[in-house]
């Protein structure tokens, strides 16, 4: 077994061992299930050829009770293990995802925007959501069926040894470990298919979240029918995998189903033969062969469950890489924060050089310290590095030379949860998610009051456009703030921003989209809130702000912003 399959397959027993109780349940249903259902068609075909046999004169007693109570037993039986198989599983299962959902989410929230950046918007929303969705076919229809199938083998050979003579339970244990052998060939070749099922899957998915993603700058661009037309190419190159894989499923069910007809046909032979030579009457001559065609619907989804195996481990390996990159990251879980929660460490630089590239750097080396209550104003054209300059002294990036510390830390070893503790940052591109003003401003882990979040609103002047619709804090800002304008996005993130109440705060264009006078206002008002905090602001219009803050012009024109 290669060392990435060993990987996958300890990934997936730590996302599904937690709930292990649950799922040796739904395989304990699942057999009892295919047994019940063996049981019901052997049992209906020894009475039918016992009643048969009793109207015809040649049985001289028939007991009718034993056999009808059997049959009823069985196809109850049936019903209710189908039914809380289905309950259980799938209760365990949606639970176990869930939780590899939740833990997922937090270790990309941990992560640094360097990291973030490798992965693609829809393959990473791929990851989160269709690769997690293909996880579970390992317990339902991987796991489950082949101990179910063991089991359903178990007892069906039991019934051989005890019902008939000891070639029945060889022709049974022969059925069985062909179906095996047969299934372990056709699921190789499906493994690889299926391999090649997820990576089109996700291509497709990509193209197409990019394709909505920039349909508004495609259609202007009259760029629209060419990426529609790659698309649909992705669609159509997934959906005859896809076909190809089910056809392929399907075939092997149909061989293994004609290896189990084979078994069937030799025990019918041979049942056949004792029955001539008085070692079986007659319906337990029909029973056996029945019996072993019973086994087709339990031996019969092993090639499918097998190759349906490789969808997951693929699937495996791309979620767990997320798991690995947050894993990875340079703060560790050991750290301790020294800084009691009354004191406000200083963020400083020295040295510090930043960029993507060390052969090409956007800019340094700078020292920087703001003073407390006196924002440095960054400004400079387009391209100048400012906005790559906060990413790294918010830890987003980590600098090409020199250091960023906060109080006497680098930045660097600070875990996540503890560097934004102490630091706000306003970046310039804003993901807000569809909710409530109220959500924004207050997320569920904090507790404000409806003065504090209103005195907020009314510091960056939005307080009356709030007040002026029918649900106030409870409106509604619709996806990636849609209701809003562009100012208003911006100055409800800032609004945020005050009530988080930390000590360094880094503003990227915070007042972008707001006309001079409303500018003026939220600067004045923001005043004494800024008094007490370090604020690194860039803005590329410095002129619009008080001419005291101090000022640093970025002029050298390297890369990208």
């Amino acid at each position: 077994m290669r060392n990435g399959t060993r990987a996958e397959l300890a990934f997936l027993h730590r996302v599904f061992r937690q709930r292990r109780g649950w799922y040796w349940g739904a395989w304990g249903l699942l057999a009892l299930t295919w047994i019940a259902g063996i049981a019901l068609l052997a049992l209906s075909g020894w009475f039918i050829t016992a009643t048969a046999l009793a109207g015809a004169g040649l049985l001289a007693t028939l007991d009718l009770y034993v056999p009808s109570g059997g049959i009823r037993t069985a196809a109850i039986s049936r019903t209710l293990a189908r039914y809380f198989e289905r309950l259980v599983s799938h209760e365990a299962v949606l639970r176990s995802l869930a939780d590899l959902r939740g833990r997922s989410f937090r270790g990309l929230a941990a992560l640094p925007m360097e990291r973030i950046r490798a992965y693609r918007s829809g393959d990473l929303q791929t990851r989160l959501t269709g690769d997690i969705d293909t996880l579970d076919a390992m317990p339902l229809r991987v796991v489950g069926p082949m101990i179910a199938a063991a089991l359903s083998l178990v007892v069906t050979l039991g019934i051989a040894v005890w019902l008939a003579p000891w070639p029945a339970a060889v022709v049974l244990a022969t059925s069985g470990v062909a179906t095996l052998a047969v299934s372990a060939v056709l699921a190789l070749a499906g493994q690889r298919r299926s391999h090649a099922l997820v990576q089109a899957r996700a291509g497709e998915r990509v193209g197409l979240f990019d394709f909505i993603g920039g349909l508004a700058e495609l259609l202007a661009y009259d760029r629209a029918r060419e990426h529609e037309a790659r698309l649909r190419r992705e669609n159509d190159h997934y959906a005859r995998r896809q076909r190809t894989q089910e056809a392929f499923g399907v075939g092997s069910e149909q061989i293994v189903q004609a290896v189990v007809g084979a078994s069937a046909l030799v025990m019918l032979v041979l049942a056949l033969g004792w029955y001539r030579d008085g070692m079986l009457d007659a319906s337990v001559a029909v029973l056996l062969p029945l019996m072993t065609l019973g086994l087709g619907e339990v031996l019969g989804s092993l090639p499918g469950a097998w190759w349906r195996a490789g969808e997951s481990l693929e699937a495996a390996g791309r979620v767990q890489h997320l798991e690995v990159a947050a894993t990875h990251t340079p703060a560790t879980a050991e750290y301790v924060d020294p800084t009691p929660r009354d004191e406000a460490p200083a963020l400083h630089a020295h040295g510090l050089t930043i960029g993507f590239r060390r052969e090409r750097p956007l800019l340094g080396p700078l020292d920087l310290e703001p003073a407390r209550g006196y924002p440095l104003v960054i400004s400079g054209a387009s391209g100048h590095g400012k906005s790559t300059l906060l990413d790294t002294l918010a830890g987003e990036l980590p600098p090409l030379a020199g250091t960023v510390a906060l109080g006497h830390d680098d930045l660097a070893r600070i875990p996540t949860d503890a560097r934004y503790r102490h630091i706000s940052y306003l970046p310039q591109g804003l993901q807000l998610p569809d909710t409530t003003l109220r959500s924004i401003l207050s997320p569920a882990h904090r507790s404000l009051s409806d003065a504090a979040l209103w005195e907020a609103l009314e510091q960056v002047d939005l307080a009356e456009a709030v007040r002026g619709t029918d649900e106030g804090l409870d409106y509604r800002i619709g996806e990636g703030g849609a209701s809003l304008s562009g100012g208003q996005r911006r100055r409800l993130a800032l609004a945020a921003v005050v009530l988080q109440d930390r000590p360094v705060v880094l503003l990227d264009e915070p007042f972008s989209g707001l006309d001079t006078p409303t500018q003026q206002r939220v600067v004045e008002r923001l005043l004494p809130w800024l008094q007490d905090r370090q604020c690194i602001l860039v803005t590329h219009a410095p002129g619009q702000l008080p001419a005291r803050w101090p000022r640093l012009e970025l002029a050298k024109p390297l890369g990208r912003s």
